[in-house]
């Protein structure tokens, strides 16, 4: 299967930006082909994951006629080994209810399906921001949940079946909070439409909608976007300054005089100015989108592989540096500490100087990550490093650090 591109799935990225984003609802008929879509997710697979035999009742959610079922209508407490009593989702429950006509909707599909967890890492390379990926599974000619509107933007992708949606005209600001509306509050639909597979449609944030399946079980994924506000990334800026120890105290605000504690705060916020005033703009915007990026469930690891294809490692391989985190210390006698991963090795100074030309980017020959040394004793050394996730292969076409 290739990788999912945000591309694939608005088009042109600039109009979609200039004219759509946060204005008004997008629709790209056939963006996907069915076998591509039903890649992202299809109803055998659904199958597949209901079947498991520990789910959590936080990952499925059930409705009928547009209202949520209690959890306690499709799971069970049970004992593990070793463990607590937990609650699990009961297979033959949950399709008794879609039976029955229920919408059954798996939160967060990434953390269980490959396609969708790197569809979910493009949307958040695009977006440096948390994203999810939530499947929604409709019997056919039913509703699925009431008319409402989320504090999120939504991207719609028809895997299976169709889906008739109604889609009414977004109010003015940004609500935080999931509304649900009446017929009378809303009216007449701005849109009405019907998806079949390989259909996306876009919704920007608050837009009201309710959707309903065709003549067939109808599935689709909703790829959310929760953006990061300036009241979000400024908190997330401040946090990161007051982790330093100069914050650790605790100011005396027990007893009878609480103010006493005014002088040390003072103190702690013209210090917190000062780091403030002190910061690089520049750096600080690459760093919250790096943070904004690393949104757990949208990671795209292959460590087991990457560890077995180590054997394979060749003198021309090129490697890069990962974002694993490497202290490289200063040098004595030839030899460089190294610390990465809660490890600590002295490597040769050469090493070290590649490693830190390689924190721009480029790449390295294997058998070149020690220069001026036979090129089984560079190899070994690049194995090692890969082994501990400071190197990772790169594209041939990468040009080489000197």
């Amino acid at each position: 299967m290739k990788d999912w591109t945000f591309e694939e799935l608005v088009g042109d990225t600039a109009g979609f930006f200039s004219q759509h984003f946060g204005e008004r609802p997008l629709l790209r008929r056939g963006a996907l082909d069915a076998e591509r879509a039903r890649e992202l997710a299809s109803v055998r697979r659904l199958d597949d994951l209901v079947a498991m035999e520990a789910v959590r009742p936080a990952y499925l959610r059930v409705a009928r006629n547009g209202q949520g079922v209690s959890s306690k209508a499709y799971t069970r407490v049970v004992s593990e080994p070793g463990a607590a009593l937990t609650e699990t989702v009961v297979p033959e429950q949950v399709y008794e209810l879609f039976r029955s006509g229920a919408t059954v909707t798996w939160n967060c599909l990434h953390h269980f399906l490959p396609s969708a967890r790197h569809l979910v890492a493009a949307f958040t390379q695009a977006f440096a921001a948390p994203v999810d990926a939530v499947a929604f599974l409709t019997p056919a000619g039913r509703d699925g949940y009431a008319a409402h509107h989320d504090p999120v933007d939504v991207f719609v992708v028809q895997t299976e079946g169709t889906k008739d949606w109604r889609i009414w005209q977004a109010p003015a600001g940004r609500r935080s909070d999931s509304v649900t509306y009446s017929a009378e509050q809303l009216g007449e639909p701005a849109l009405q439409t019907t998806l079949y597979p390989g259909d996306v449609l876009y919704l920007p944030y608050g837009t009201p909608h309710a959707a309903a399946a065709g003549e067939q079980v109808s599935l689709h994924v909703s790829v959310t976007v929760a953006l990061r506000g300036w009241r979000d990334l400024l908190r997330e800026t401040v946090d990161t300054l007051v982790a330093d120890e100069a914050f650790d105290g605790f100011p005396p605000l027990g007893g009878d005089n609480p103010q006493q504690a005014a002088p040390a705060l003072t103190e702690m916020i013209a210090l917190l100015r000062d780091r403030l005033a002190a910061l690089a703009p520049a750096a600080e915007t690459v760093r919250l989108a790096g943070a904004g990026r690393n949104h757990g469930g949208a990671g795209r690891t292959r460590e087991f592989q990457r560890l077995a294809e180590l054997a394979h490692l060749t003198p021309g391989a090129p490697l890069r540096r990962t974002s694993v985190p490497v202290e490289i210390g200063p040098s004595d006698g030839g030899r460089t500490r190294l610390s990465v991963n809660g490890h600590t090795l002295a490597v040769p100074e050469g090493i070290a100087h590649t490693l830190r030309r390689l924190e721009s980017g480029g790449s390295v020959a294997a058998g070149e990550l020690l220069k001026d040394a036979a090129v089984a004793r560079s190899l070994r050394a690049a194995e090692s490093l890969t082994r501990l996730g400071v190197l990772e292969p790169a594209a041939p076409a990468k040009s080489t650090a000197r």
